[in-house]
């Protein structure tokens, strides 16, 4: 029986953790092996409904990440240059909200095109726990559900098609 102060070694994380989705009954894939294949700087991941990721970095034993991967399709994208005085609006809208959530947020790019999103926070290991675990999942997946309407009020006719119905995004974490 494990201790709070008894730091958590990657594995007991991960076991935490899949016990975590699980509760929630949303489709999951362990993605350790088919990660570990191109890189060595994830201990393991999961892959959660349609873009959720929860890894463990090799370089950070102290926590785990939670990031939302939003990726655009073409047409979005083209909406998405810095001299488009919308995207400019929304980049400062988009910054305000995860500042205020304390959450961050990365512009995925191709060359010079904008392609998607990424919403990410951590859990700390010592504070790995159902509770804490789903707060972060829900805050990450609120903060994205916002930038999708802040996107799209921001562009009329912007699709984020592959995001707005997402079961890890419209439902509740906690099943």
């Amino acid at each position: 029986m494990m201790t709070a102060n008894m730091p958590k070694t990657a594995k007991e994380m991960k076991v935490l953790v899949e016990e975590f989705i699980k509760i929630t009954n949303v489709n999951y894939e362990d993605q350790t092996e088919k990660i570990k294949e191109k890189s060595n700087v994830v201990d393991w991941q999961f892959h959660v409904g349609t873009n959720v990721i929860v890894s463990k970095n090799t370089n950070r034993t102290d926590r785990i990440h939670v990031n939302v991967n939003m990726r655009f399709p073409p047409q979005d994208s083209k909406l998405l240059v810095m001299k488009n005085p919308s995207f400019s609006k929304a980049i400062m809208e988009i910054s305000e909200i995860c500042t205020t959530c304390k959450v961050g947020h990365q512009w995925i790019k191709n060359g010079e095109d904008v392609v998607g999103l990424a919403i990410f926070s951590h859990v700390d290991e010592g504070d790995l726990n159902r509770v804490a675990f789903h707060s972060v999942w829900d805050n990450v997946a609120r903060v994205s559900g916002h930038v999708q309407k802040i996107l799209r009020s921001n562009f009329s006719g912007f699709s984020g098609q592959n995001n707005s119905s997402d079961q890890t995004i419209d439902k509740s974490m906690y099943g």
